[in-house]
């Protein structure tokens, strides 16, 4: 189990990279790092770098606690909470101390959509998990009716 978590905590830390450079590339005024955190630092060498790093982090923790939810013993709602508590909680601090919105208001509408996000990836989840039990209820009814299984009672 250690050396799962392990492997994907290094894919979500380099996974947390690629994705900071892409949304760094891909913003209005693309620059490594904001002006705050460069001025904050005294290079945009080191703002980059921590910056980088932060992301890798952030990245290994989401993506290595992805394996709550393979844990039977957990409820989907629970494991999602559970993920959802450990992704977004890092998150506020993380955008205040690198500086990835204008303050607390934005950073706090970010926070929302995450929260959105994960009550989607939990309704997706729970949907197909209902499907799937409702067929497996249709095969059993099937069986009993056909007599090939006998009831547990009797």
């Amino acid at each position: 189990m250690i050396r799962k978590i392990l492997k994907r905590a290094g894919f979500g830390f380099l996974l947390g990279i690629a994705i900071c450079a892409v949304i760094t590339a891909l913003g209005a005024d693309p620059v490594p790092a904001s002006e705050k955190l460069i001025e904050k630092m005294g290079s945009a060498r080191a703002a980059i770098l921590l910056q980088l790093f932060f992301s890798g982090i952030y990245g290994a923790c989401c993506m290595g606690f992805t394996l709550l939810y393979e844990m039977e013993r957990l409820s989907v709602t629970v494991a999602t909470f559970l993920h959802c508590v450990i992704c977004v909680g890092p998150f506020i601090p993380l955008s205040l101390l690198l500086h990835w919105s204008g303050g607390i208001g934005e950073t706090l509408i970010m926070t929302g959509c995450q929260l959105v996000a994960f009550f989607i990836i939990w309704l997706i989840i729970y949907l197909g998990y209902r499907k799937e039990t409702r067929e497996l209820n249709e095969i059993q009814k099937k069986l009993l009716e056909k007599g090939g299984v006998k009831k547990e009672d009797e």
